[in-house]
């Protein structure tokens, strides 16, 4: 006889934080520079952080070349792989360089270019570190 007692709205939730993602960005070819870079790379993925590194000139790519890296940074490359960090490399640079794709170490995850750096680096929650 009366009328329905409408139902409870649901309880909003808030929206979720979006996940924190590390973007590096490898601009020097130098090796200390790598070597930061790397270290940085391997922390935050050990932190459970997403992160992106993106060698992003020709000399930054040289040290992801078979046989290029000394042993300890491609010791530091190979722990930021292992902790989950994605490496690439830009194809322009990598072009510069001459250095074909197949020449990569294994632990480069892909070639990119600067629009895939971008989308990362513009993605909401996404931090830039440059080297």
């Amino acid at each position: 006889m009366f009328p329905a007692t409408p139902e409870p709205a649901p309880a909003s939730t808030p929206e979720a934080a979006p996940a924190a993602t590390l973007v590096i960005v490898l601009a020097s070819g130098s090796t200390e520079a790598a070597h930061f870079a790397l270290r940085y790379a391997a922390t935050a993925a050990a932190m459970d952080v997403g992160v992106e590194l993106h060698a992003i000139s020709a000399d930054a790519v040289a040290h992801f070349g078979r046989n290029a890296a000394s042993p300890s940074l491609l010791l530091q490359i190979r722990q930021a792989a292992e902790f989950g960090a994605a490496i690439f490399v830009c194809p322009l640079a990598l072009a510069d360089q001459g250095l074909p794709a197949e020449d990569l170490i294994a632990e480069v995850s892909g070639v990119r270019g600067a629009a895939s750096l971008l989308e990362a680096a513009l993605a909401p929650g996404a931090r830039l570190l440059n080297f």
